[in-house]
């Protein structure tokens, strides 16, 4: 079975199991976070014990503190990423592999 991608325009590629991990993550968690904006960060380390390794993490933020030219949609969910995080992620890949959400080049 093939892989369905999508890309935003700032280069973020994202798969629909992504999308549709994102949506299912809000759908069940929005109901404890009125006015909050799921938030995705990621991480990449460049020396120490985890040089080399990256991850997301998926956090809520309030909506206040989540400026509007750093929201994006995936999907049918709006998420929060910050500039830095989408300089991190431009030309990767965020995918739900059942599990876990991993970041690919």
């Amino acid at each position: 079975m093939s892989m369905v991608l999508h890309r935003l325009r700032s280069g973020l590629i994202y798969s629909q199991a992504f999308a549709e991990f994102l949506e299912s993550k809000h759908n069940i968690e929005s109901i404890g976070h009125p006015g909050d904006v799921l938030h995705l960060d990621y991480v990449r380390c460049s020396q120490g014990d985890l040089s080399g390794q990256e991850w997301c993490q998926l956090t809520w933020i309030s909506g206040a503190q989540a400026p509007t030219e750093h929201r994006h949609q995936i999907g049918g969910t709006e998420v929060y990423i910050h500039k830095q995080a989408i300089r991190g992620l431009k030309n990767r890949l965020l995918h739900f592999d059942g599990t876990n959400v991993v970041v690919k080049q």
